[in-house]
């Protein structure tokens, strides 16, 4: 932590503002719960001292210092469990998910990868949050350390930092019950089982549940074409004066039942394509409702 502090020290000096560090014990358990939880009670100290009313808060997704993090959306994670957290306080309102990863995209972009306070600065104003809460989480032997600064959206004044241990295999089995990962490939597979299904697994309902009627309107066509087919050519070979007519019949149902198919297949294969081209990676992560407020967040 000292790199941190070193860095945090030469942010105060450039800004010439105070700085508040709220130091906070390691949870006596390393439990997730329990590490986050600790991280917002000291956050909220700080928030709740200056808010006289309603304070809107944006908590930006946290910045990953590994590769096992990133690959695991620890960060993504650890934001969303902090977020949902604070939003249970009173007197905090959070900016709106979706708004907030589009700005903070934009500003990553233009920092070049981590967004600096200044940086998060921009976001609040641009969001109208009065306050954003900047993190970081990277590993420290059998633990994950989760860094948190306060911002204030008008300064880039960083209002307080805190840290806190967190059980890394905690956090991994967390990330995966709660992290969802959709991608083009898992989308086509759903397809080539249940044309239709990748369009769903891609959040494109209403076009899944189109290629499924079609594909099951086609297979139901070709079904009874073929009963009705089997049933005239049945009849047809009893060989009566009044059956004879029964081929004809039994030859459109056959040629129905081959235009059905080739309905089918083609419906299948498009649907494939489809979910492949209109399918993209989407990390989610799904809070429970009973974790304080829940979220959900999807990049």
């Amino acid at each position: 932590m000292s790199g941190f502090m070193q860095s945090l020290a030469a942010a105060v000096v450039a800004l010439s503002v105070p700085v508040v560090v709220l130091a906070a014990e390691p949870a006596a358990s390393g439990s997730v719960q329990a590490g986050v939880q600790a991280l917002s009670d000291a956050l909220a100290t700080k928030l709740t001292a200056d808010a006289a009313h309603y304070r809107r808060l944006a908590v930006l997704p946290f910045e990953t210092l590994d590769a096992e993090a990133k690959t695991k959306e620890l960060g993504r994670l650890s934001s969303e469990l902090l977020a949902s957290r604070l939003a249970s306080r009173p007197g905090i309102l959070q900016v709106e998910r979706s708004r907030l990863d589009a700005v903070v995209g934009e500003v990553q972009r233009s920092e070049r990868g981590e967004v600096s306070p200044q940086g998060a600065a921009s976001v609040g104003k641009l969001l109208g949050a009065n306050q954003v809460v900047l993190g970081s989480i990277a590993t420290a032997g059998p633990s994950y350390v989760l860094t948190a600064r306060l911002v204030d959206a008008e300064t880039g004044q960083v209002l307080a930092a805190t840290d806190q241990n967190i059980s890394r295999e905690g956090l991994i089995a967390l990330s995966e019950e709660l992290v969802e990962i959709r991608t083009p490939g898992g989308a086509a597979l759903r397809s080539t089982a249940v044309p239709g299904w990748g369009q769903v697994y891609n959040g494109d309902t209403a076009r899944g549940i189109t290629y499924m009627a079609l594909f099951g309107g086609a297979a139901a066509t070709a079904i009874a074409s073929v009963v009705l087919a089997k049933s005239a050519e049945d009849e047809y070979h009893r060989n009566t004066p009044d059956t004879v007519s029964r081929r004809q019949d039994a030859d459109e149902h056959y040629d129905r039942v081959n235009y059905a198919l080739i309905g089918g297949g083609a419906t299948w294969l498009v649907s494939i394509v489809d979910a492949w081209l209109t399918g993209r990676e989407v990390r989610t992560v799904d809070l429970p409702e009973s974790g304080g407020g829940g979220a959900e967040a999807a990049r």
